[in-house]
C-alpha cells in the first residue's frame, strides 16, 4: 500500500498546484504525446524509433524510407489523443463500447477496412497470447459497458477496465493501444495523467497483461500501472515545481 499512498500524496500535490500556467500544459501536453505515441507504437509492435516517431509526429506526414501502416498509425494516435482530450472533459459523458470503438475507429483509420469494427474471427497473425472465442465478443462488449456505466472513475476502474478489454480483445488488432487509451480516459476523467508503456517495460506489461487473462492474477498487472501512474506524476510535479519557482521568481522582483 506504500505506492498507493505516494500516488495519493503526489496527486494531492499536483491538486493543489492547480491550475498549471498554460506554458506548462503545452509542455506537458507535447511530452505525453511524444512518450504516448511511442508507447503506442511500441505495444503494437511498430518498426519505428522514437526519434522516427518524433518526425512524423513533427512533420505530420509519412516518411517514404520506413513501413507506412506504423507511421499512419503514428498520426492516427495523435487524433485518438484529441479525442481523448474532448472526452476527458465532457460534461456528464459515460464511456462505453461505443467509447472504445471510437478510439480504434480512429486509431486504425485507413490502416484496416475493420476499423472499429468488431472481429468475427481470430485475431491477426494469431494475435500475441490469448485469442478468445469471436462469438462471444458482443455479448463480453456488452458486459463491459454496462459495467464501466456503473462504476465511478479512478485509478483502479481504469485498470480494471483495460484488464476486461484485453480479456474479450475485440478487434482484430490494435487491442493494447485501445485499451491503454480507454484506461487513460478514465484516469483522466478522475484527474489523474495518462500512464506511458516505456520500451523497457513493455515485455513485463505483455506479460502481466497475458498472466491477468490467463490464469485470472492481477495483482502483477496492477501493481505495474500503479507504477506507471506515479512515474506520470512526477513527471506533472516537474511541471508543477516550475510554476512554483516561477511564482517566486516574481515575488523576489516585486520585492527588490
Amino acid at each position: 500500500m506504500a505506492l498507493l499512498d505516494d500516488i495519493n500524496e503526489k496527486k494531492r500535490v499536483l491538486d493543489n498546484a492547480r491550475p498549471l500556467p498554460m506554458s506548462v500544459v503545452r509542455d506537458l501536453a507535447d511530452w505525453f504525446e511524444l512518450e504516448l505515441t511511442s508507447a503506442c507504437n511500441t505495444v503494437e509492435g511498430g518498426e519505428l524509433t522514437p526519434d522516427e516517431v518524433r518526425i512524423v509526429l513533427d512533420r505530420g506526414t509519412i516518411l517514404r524510407n520506413r513501413p507506412a501502416a506504423p507511421q499512419r498509425l503514428v498520426l492516427n494516435h495523435r487524433g485518438a489523443l484529441e479525442l481523448m482530450a474532448r472526452l476527458s472533459f465532457q460534461a456528464g459523458g459515460v464511456v462505453t463500447e461505443r467509447t472504445v470503438a471510437a478510439f480504434h475507429g480512429v486509431l486504425y483509420q485507413g490502416i484496416d477496412e475493420a476499423a472499429g469494427k468488431y472481429r468475427d474471427g481470430p485475431l491477426k497473425d494469431g494475435g500475441v497470447g490469448a485469442s478468445p472465442d469471436p462469438a462471444k465478443v458482443r455479448v463480453s462488449m456488452s458486459a463491459l459497458s454496462g459495467w464501466l456505466r456503473r462504476t465511478e472513475a479512478g485509478p483502479e476502474t481504469a485498470f480494471e477496465a483495460h484488464h476486461r478489454l484485453m480479456s474479450v480483445r475485440p478487434f482484430y488488432e490494435g487491442n493494447a493501444a485501445t485499451a491503454l487509451l480507454l484506461c487513460n480516459l478514465i484516469l483522466n476523467r478522475s484527474g489523474y495523467p495518462p500512464v506511458v508503456v516505456r520500451r523497457d517495460d513493455v515485455d513485463l506489461y505483455r506479460d502481466m497483461v497475458e498472466r491477468a487473462w490467463s490464469v485470472g492474477d492481477k495483482t502483477p498487472f496492477r501493481d505495474l500501472m500503479m507504477r506507471l501512474l506515479d512515474q506520470s506524476l512526477d513527471v506533472c510535479l516537474v511541471g508543477a515545481a516550475k510554476k512554483v519557482a516561477d511564482l517566486a521568481g516574481a515575488e523576489i522582483d516585486e520585492d527588490a
